[in-house]
């Protein structure tokens, strides 16, 4: 016989959005470490004194516990973990925490087992609390989660034909997901010129460590060129817009470009 389903689970979370459900309730969409990315319903989350109210918020780590129903489950206890003030004290932080959730939950799908996400999601939110650099944190997740979902994008040699690719003079297509040597261009016809700068300082994000990427010093204008070529990946990755990322364009301060500590 298959082993039987517990009825109730506490696990640990991270809450990626929610959603009302009728006067009272809220659906909330939640990234476990066993159970993947899973909806569960927050009864009574709108109600002033809700024991809930406050623990179900986007950006929360928390532990729950889960009943589980015919259709979705219900949270019947939430404790939070981390609410990460520190994200909610700056808006620069928050756009990123929160264009980290919208990254984790397009490229997740639901009930699949997404530990390796759930471990990079938490530890980029904690980076940013901490005050790492926002370009450092949200270009370092970009690439550690398209490796960690098989989208791993290929800075070095041809995605046509596997041919090393000088950083001079290179071109990349977002729809193939990495660079393309001077004899694939004519079967890549949308691949565009990419910065040396800028594929260079993707190169050694995607190959180092996070500590040897710390060190790197980014200029405001290689900074804009490494956001808009991680972001036109995305986008062709997810295949459609991410809201947050204009939100984090929109509510970037002029510091934000600043070069990423040391």
């Amino acid at each position: 016989m298959p082993a039987r389903v517990p009825r109730v689970t506490r696990i640990d979370a991270i809450v990626l959005r929610h959603r009302r459900l009728g006067e009272a309730d809220r659906i909330v969409t939640l990234l476990t470490p066993l159970r993947g990315k899973l909806d569960a319903v927050a009864k009574g989350a709108l109600r002033p004194r809700s024991k809930l109210a406050g623990h179900l918020e986007p950006l929360a780590h928390v532990e729950v516990l889960l009943a589980h129903g015919r259709t979705l489950d219900i949270v019947t206890q939430a404790q939070l973990r981390d609410g990460f003030p520190a994200l909610h004290a700056d808006l620069d932080r928050l756009a990123g925490g929160l264009y980290v959730l919208e990254l984790a939950d397009r490229l997740t799908v639901d009930r699949a087992e997404v530990e390796p996400v759930y471990a990079l999601t938490l530890l980029a939110l904690r980076r940013l609390a901490l005050g790492d650099g926002l370009q450092l944190v949200s270009r370092s997740y970009e690439l550690a989660l398209l490796d960690a979902t098989g989208f791993r994008p290929q800075w070095r040699d041809c995605v046509g034909c596997d041919t090393p690719v000088s950083a001079e003079r290179a071109s990349w297509s977002p729809l193939a997901g990495g660079v393309v040597c001077s004899a694939c261009l004519a079967t890549h016809a949308e691949a565009v010129a990419i910065d040396s700068g800028v594929l260079r300082v993707l190169r050694a994000f995607q190959d180092g460590p996070y500590e040897q990427a710390a060190r790197i010093r980014l200029t405001p204008e290689l900074a804009a060129g490494l956001e808009r070529t991680m972001h036109a990946l995305m986008r062709a990755v997810t295949e459609r817009a991410l809201g947050t990322a204009r939100f984090v364009a929109d509510a970037r301060r002029p510091s934000a470009a600043a070069p990423a500590p040391a």
